[in-house]
């Protein structure tokens, strides 16, 4: 049952809508070249703060593995370490013959098993090495010869980059840092090479690879040009199309004051730009050409109008040939690459494009892997934090959270639910702006007003009140109510991907795409459900209740540890079962915490242990 279940898809279309008219009400008062300037200012400050990259560069130390010579270019088989012991596998394309130095582009791949040979990463790298430049393109982790799982069917590509980016959250980092640390570090390497100018490097990708093409582009300030497909529209768009998208698409924080994907491209203005889209993509199209309008009028105050590109394909999610060729037409005026359509290409084989024997890193000697990367910050993050008092652990936590002082939420009488044998009473709390979570009691009466009551029992769900509710024996001496807060039960969403098989604890499904969404706005699913239980605490509170026993089973005990701790209320704290650390959840192969219910950066303040000692 989700009557509701449509509740946090408006509420998100909503925040993000705000957030769209807050930009453009900016965007309307930049009307001169020097306004121009000192927004785009601004926007390399903001993209600066976004990322987290390590302090020091360890070496590259470069390995050349092999090399295997083609009509016209040769490759070369290259592995360098983009943080020590952590490899990155990749291919450099280059003429067969040249004279002085060439220009180069970088290659992202989009999310494909097989990385950098994916069909459009190899035509693009062999055409522009035919064309007289060079082309490196790298393997991202869990793709290509980067595997950090054993690849079996319940390993598939995007939901391990999930599956990585929620364990990175503990600690107060995500995936997309490390994608594009690799691209910088692929970009260390090519300045690197003798043959390269290092003046004439761009970056280009498709789908992922466009996400990452684009990330690179606004932090990087070595390149020339980029060329980023199937990724650019606006963020709004994606969220009423209730689009979800990887992990490494999520910037923390960077849509929080009207931020959007355009300020990515913008932060590297006037810098040549080329934006590949299809018609029929995912991606919704319309805000690609949104977005180009957008870019095109800055850049025309700078002078450079002309130096922004629009190509769209009658095709869905793909590098089409028309995309190809427009690229290189860019890459002809602004690398110095031999103009013209793409030609003839021969196939190449997968073996040829290998940098270890087999195909693989995984399980080498000396390589390490994501996950005790970071096992070994979590367990650094655990060790190294401060002893704080329980106001100042209250303090942190309530800002990390979102949380202010609980207001009385005003709530509607639902019809009644159940049995003849159980009633359950249904109430709608607004615990803020367009959210409302259901509170329900189960008995044998039905009531719809809310009972007086010397003492009850709050029960907070697994993933559903009423189903686990009325499993339960009833103490006449103390009420037993439930809370559907935010997302779960009545407000489980009924949109979104629906795919067979797809639960709420997939690494790709509503509950994860949600989250994402607040977190991009720099706000907490988790801290939502927090002030959900704390609305119904102070309403029990206020309606006389003074004794208020809170109980908890599954995921439901980790918003239910948070709101217990920092009730302004007196609460007693009963867990069903044994809690899950987030240090347990970082350290462990297989973690089972969906990332909604994981604060960023909670293991440099506290732990779910930590916070049940302090209650006890």
């Amino acid at each position: 049952m989700a009557n509701f279940g449509n509740m946090l898809q408006e509420h998100f279309v909503n925040l993000y809508r705000q957030n769209s008219a807050v930009r453009a009400a900016k965007l309307r008062c930049i009307t001169t070249r020097s306004q121009a300037e000192e927004y785009i200012k601004q926007l390399r400050e903001k993209v600066k703060d976004t990322f987290l990259f390590p302090a020091e560069k360890c070496p590259l130390a470069p390995r050349i593995t092999g090399r295997v010579v083609h009509p016209g270019y040769i490759i070369e088989k290259i592995i360098i370490d983009s943080r020590p012991g952590f490899p990155v596998t990749m291919n450099l394309y280059l003429p067969e013959k040249f004279e002085g130095k060439i220009p180069a582009n970088l290659i992202l791949s989009g999310h494909s098993f097989d990385g950098k040979f994916a069909s459009y990463n190899c035509k693009v790298a062999q055409s522009l090495a035919l064309k007289g430049g060079a082309a490196l393109v790298i393997d991202p982790v869990q793709q290509g010869e980067r595997m950090q799982y054993e690849v079996n069917e319940a390993n598939k590509l995007c939901t391990l980059h999930n599956r990585f980016n929620r364990k990175l959250k503990a600690i107060g980092d995500n995936f997309a840092n490390w994608r594009v640390y690799d691209a910088i570090r692929a970009v260390d390497y090519l300045v690197s090479r003798p043959e390269i100018d290092e003046k004439r490097i761009a970056v280009s990708g498709l789908s992922g690879g466009g996400t990452l093409s684009t990330l690179l582009n606004a932090i990087e300030p070595r390149l020339a040009a980029a060329a980023p497909s199937c990724y650019i529209t606006r963020w709004v768009r994606n969220v009423e199309n209730e689009l979800p998208v990887d992990g490494e698409q999520i910037l923390p924080g960077f849509a929080a004051d009207g931020g959007e994907m355009a300020d990515l491209i913008l932060a590297a203005a006037p810098r040549p730009i080329l934006i590949i889209g299809q018609q029929d993509d995912f991606f919704d199209i319309r805000g690609t050409r949104e977005v180009y309008q957008e870019v095109r009028r800055i850049y025309e105050l700078l002078g450079h109008g002309d130096r922004v590109r629009l190509f769209v394909g009658p095709y869905d999610h793909s590098l089409c040939l028309g995309g190809r060729n427009a690229m290189y037409d860019f890459y002809a005026e602004y690398l110095g690459t031999a103009p013209g359509e793409e030609p003839e290409l021969p196939e190449i084989r997968k073996e040829e494009t290998f940098c270890t024997e087999n195909g693989s890193i995984y399980g080498k000697p000396f390589n390490r892997t994501i996950h005790e990367l970071i096992a070994e910050e979590a367990q650094k993050k655990a060790q190294n934090r401060p002893a704080l008092s329980d106001a100042e652990l209250k303090a942190k936590l309530r800002k990390l959270l979102g949380i202010n002082k609980t207001a009385l939420p005003d709530y509607r009488q639902l019809r009644p639910s159940g049995n003849d044998f159980k009633k359950v009473n249904r109430y709608g709390l607004e615990t803020e702006d367009d959210i409302l979570v259901v509170l329900k009691s189960v008995g044998d009466a039905h009531n719809f007003h809310l009972r007086k009551s010397d003492a009850v029992e709050l029960y907070i769900p697994h993933q559903d009140s009423e189903t686990e509710l009325t499993e339960r024996e009833l103490d006449e001496n103390r009420p037993l109510y439930g809370l559907d807060y935010r997302g779960i039960g009545e407000t489980m969403p009924n949109g979104c991907d629906q795919w067979e098989g797809w639960g709420f604890f997939h690494e790709y499904h509503f509950d994860y795409h949600y989250d994402s969404l607040d977190w991009l706005l720099g706000n907490s699913m988790l801290g939502g459900r927090v002030r959900d239980i704390l609305g119904a605490i102070e309403l029990f509170y206020q309606n006389g209740t003074k004794d208020i026993l809170l109980t908890a089973s599954g995921i439901g005990m980790i918003p239910a540890v948070f709101a217990a701790f920092l009730s302004e209320r007196p609460v007693k704290l009963e867990l069903k079962e044994k809690l899950t650390t987030y240090l347990e959840n970082s350290c462990a192969l297989n973690d089972t915490l969906p990332q909604s219910m994981i604060p960023e950066g909670i293991l440099s303040i506290t732990d779910l242990d930590d916070i049940v000692k302090r209650l006890a």
